[in-house]
C-alpha cells in the first residue's frame, strides 16, 4: 500500500500563535517519539493566519495509531480547554499526481 499523505490547516487565533507553535513541537516531539508508523510530520508557518501541516503516514493503521494516540488527544484536550484556534481544524487527504519528494542528498 502506498503511503497515506494528507494536509491539516491549523487558524490559531492572533493573539495564540505563540501558543499554538508550543502545542505545536510539543506534538510533533511526542508523534515522532512513539508513532513509528508518521513518516513525515511537519506543521509550518506559511506568512498567512493558517499553519498548513503535512503528514505522511505508512498506512491506514498508521492513520488510527495517530487519531487513537496520546499526542493529538492531548492537542484536542487543551484546544478545549484553552481556544486557540480560530477556525476547526481542515483536514485534506492529499493523493500526488506529480512531482518527487526530493533529490538524494538534498537537505530539505
Amino acid at each position: 500500500m502506498a503511503p497515506i499523505h494528507v494536509l491539516a490547516i491549523i487558524t490559531p487565533k492572533p493573539d495564540r500563535v505563540d501558543r499554538v507553535i508550543e502545542l505545536a513541537k510539543d506534538v510533533a516531539k511526542g508523534v515522532e517519539s512513539t508513532e513509528p508508523g508518521v513518516l513525515k510530520y511537519q506543521w509550518f508557518k506559511a506568512g498567512t493566519p493558517q499553519q498548513p501541516k503535512i503528514v505522511v503516514y505508512a498506512d491506514e493503521a498508521a492513520v488510527k495509531v495517530h487519531q487513537a494516540g496520546p499526542k493529538l488527544r492531548w492537542l484536542i484536550e487543551t484546544e478545549k480547554k484553552e481556544g486557540n484556534f480560530a477556525a476547526p481544524l481542515e483536514v485534506l487527504p492529499m493523493e500526488q499526481i506529480a512531482g518527487y519528494a526530493g533529490r538524494e542528498g538534498a537537505k530539505i
